[in-house]
């Protein structure tokens, strides 16, 4: 599914910006993606959120609990639960240090995840996150993102046999912004050239993959 009217008000709103920046991975990368601030944008916040209910619907995720990772999780999976009507529980990064110090808030034993963030880039957050909901006695073989970057997390999942499905990802975003001359020559390029200098090949046409 392709939708140019999201991407372009993504970069209208700056939650998609060309330049240089450091990733939590150490890698530099020539764009960003910053979906902390959609919130601050309602109306581009309840259409990206409604797409994504669609998406969810025509894919058929079967779940019964709706867990988001803190901290930009927990705000989509919040919308999401409300939305559909779905239990809501979220997972911690770390153990609190105080009450019942727990990993995660809310109840999942027994119960199928679907466990939502805002950008997967390695999916080791992603990784972590399914195995303490594991450990917890829940149940997940899906994962949801706004974005998928399409390095490497959908291959990281796959070690936990755990499907990562994403309403837009870098490709398709790339093609669109090409399409609708939102990008430069230059940033095109150095997208380009950076994902195949870190070996992440999908980013590329098929003209430029060799």
């Amino acid at each position: 599914m392709i939708y140019e009217d999201l991407v372009k008000e993504m970069i209208q709103s700056k939650i998609i910006t060309f330049g240089e920046y450091r990733l939590s991975s150490g890698r530099i990368s020539p764009f960003y993606i910053n979906l902390r601030i959609l919130p601050s944008n309602p109306d581009l916040m309840n259409k990206i959120m409604s797409r994504i209910v669609e998406y969810i619907e025509m894919s058929e995720i079967d779940f019964d609990t709706i867990a988001g990772i803190e901290t930009s999780g927990i705000v989509y999976a919040t919308y999401l639960s409300c939305l559909m009507k779905k239990p809501l529980a979220y997972i911690r990064k770390k153990k609190k240090e105080h009450g019942l110090k727990n990993l995660i808030e809310g109840l999942i034993e027994d119960r199928r995840v679907l466990l939502i963030d805002d950008v997967s880039t390695t999916g080791l957050t992603l990784y972590n996150a399914i195995k303490v909901i594991r450990e917890n006695k829940g149940i997940v073989e899906n994962a949801l993102v706004i974005i998928d970057r399409l390095e490497g997390a959908r291959e990281k999942l796959r070690e936990l046999n755990v499907e990562l499905k994403s309403l837009l990802d870098m490709k398709t975003i790339v093609k669109i912004l090409v399409k609708n001359n939102l990008i430069t020559d230059r940033e095109y390029s150095r997208i380009i050239n950076y994902y195949r200098e870190q070996g992440f090949r999908k980013i590329l046409n098929d003209d430029q993959d060799e």
